[in-house]
């Protein structure tokens, strides 16, 4: 599991920490159908669309035509 820690502190000078994971998101379909999930999801406030990998030919992952995009994103 890939996770991180960070060291935050408090109103009170401690150092707290917190764990993150990173979670990564993938869409292959269309270049249209990706771009569009990608501003559909950058319009509900979950990612900027300049966070998403340019999107590349999906080769063995979709059909013919198929785009692939990328988001890791921290969880906290």
């Amino acid at each position: 599991m890939a996770e991180e820690f960070v060291r935050l502190e408090d109103n009170s000078s401690n150092q707290v920490q917190v764990r993150r994971e990173k979670i990564k998101h993938i869409l292959v379909d269309s270049p249209e159908l990706v771009r569009r999930t990608i501003y559909q999801l950058h319009t509900t406030g979950y990612a900027e669309v300049g966070s998403w990998s340019k999107p590349v030919i999906a080769s063995n992952l979709g059909e013919s035509g198929d785009v692939v995009s990328l988001l890791i994103r921290w969880q906290v």
